[in-house]
């Protein structure tokens, strides 16, 4: 015979323990500010000040705190830093110095450092201005880096953030602007791509409503309603219409605003998306409001029904009881 042990066979019944949540990685402050120069040789940089002259530009530079990379000759660095000032990493971009138009190079500055055990959580790019703006001024985000920082010099009204890629928007990188207005302004679509940027960002704006009850969230269909069908082939985005805005303005001798008034043209897109909501809203309201007064109707009916009964026949004592009783339930909850 062959001794067993007591516990063999036995399932192991101790409650399972998920692994704790990974700490969220940073860089080193000085790391940023070592790339604060060298801008004669950072082609995005020399793109902005070639586009908007040099005032401007480094301010919008100084304000995102783009930096110069030696990855790649001309290459920048967009940094991702939080509302806490605290530096996610960057992402080092090449772009071409007379048009702006990104090469395909792109990495990270935490794996060109190869820093080991590195936990990558990407924040909205511009995260850091949001602190230091008043509450009235509205938050817009874009997709990409440039797009939003194009978007702040030509149309300052707005805090412009940027998720760095169609699928970058997260409800965790969200909580921190609950109390602001939001509008979302979606790339254009290429034709035939499998995702399309408008619906996917309209899907998580109501994801992002459930998930923060009072968010002020709006998505623009700016684009999406008004665009051709070589726009989309290009996938422009709200910047390159800004850009054509302003070349329209400059060649423009009168000096007149451009044919299509940003500004007013997103409030009537704001207006008609709530005029249309609280038709929808009314319209379910009146659904809810017959189907209560049928409901009323249907319940008298039953209320003569059994009056004639009591008149013209007998019936028996509880069953009379219960019928009043339903309706005195009836009449308390309608109020008739």
């Amino acid at each position: 015979m062959e001794e067993k042990n007591e516990d063999e066979g036995k399932s192991d019944q101790r409650p399972y323990l998920p692994p704790p949540p990974k700490q969220i990685s940073f860089i080193d402050p000085k790391k940023l500010d070592a790339s604060l120069k060298g801008y004669g040789q950072n082609n995005f940089v020399q793109f902005l000040i070639y586009r908007f002259g040099k005032a401007k530009a480094m301010q919008a530079v100084e304000a995102y705190k783009i930096g110069t990379s030696k990855r790649w000759p001309g290459s920048n660095i967009f940094w991702q830093i939080d509302e806490g000032h605290k530096i996610r990493s960057g992402k080092i971009m090449l772009y071409d110095s007379s048009t702006g138009k990104r090469q395909n190079k792109n990495s990270w500055v935490h794996s060109v450092l190869k820093l080991e055990d590195f936990n990558l959580n990407q924040c909205l790019f511009g995260a850091h201005l949001i602190r230091s703006e008043p509450m009235y001024k509205p938050v817009a985000i874009v997709e990409s880096e440039k797009t939003a920082i194009i978007a702040s010099i030509l149309k300052p009204d707005f805090i412009w953030l940027a998720t760095g890629g169609k699928a970058g928007l997260k409800v965790g990188k969200f909580k921190y602007l609950s109390d602001r207005d939001i509008i979302l302004f979606p790339d254009l679509t290429k034709p035939g791509d499998k995702f399309n940027c408008y619906e996917m960002w309209t899907n998580f704006a109501k994801q992002l409503t459930d998930d923060l009850p009072g968010v002020s969230i709006q998505v623009s269909n700016y684009l999406e309603t008004r665009a051709t069908v070589e726009e989309k082939i290009q996938a422009l985005d709200i910047a390159d219409y800004f850009l054509k805005w302003e070349s329209d303005n400059v060649a423009n001798e009168a000096n007149e605003p451009p044919q299509k008034p940003f500004i007013l043209e997103q409030k009537k897109c704001i207006e008609e998306d709530e005029e249309i909501r609280l038709e929808t809203e009314i319209k379910d309201l009146s659904k809810k409001i017959y189907q209560v007064i049928q409901g009323i109707r249907r319940e008298r009916a039953k209320e003569s029904k059994f009056r004639d009964e009591i008149r013209n026949h007998f019936i028996p004592e509880n069953k009379i009881q219960s019928v009043q009783k339903i309706l005195g339930e009836y009449r308390r909850e309608y109020g008739y």
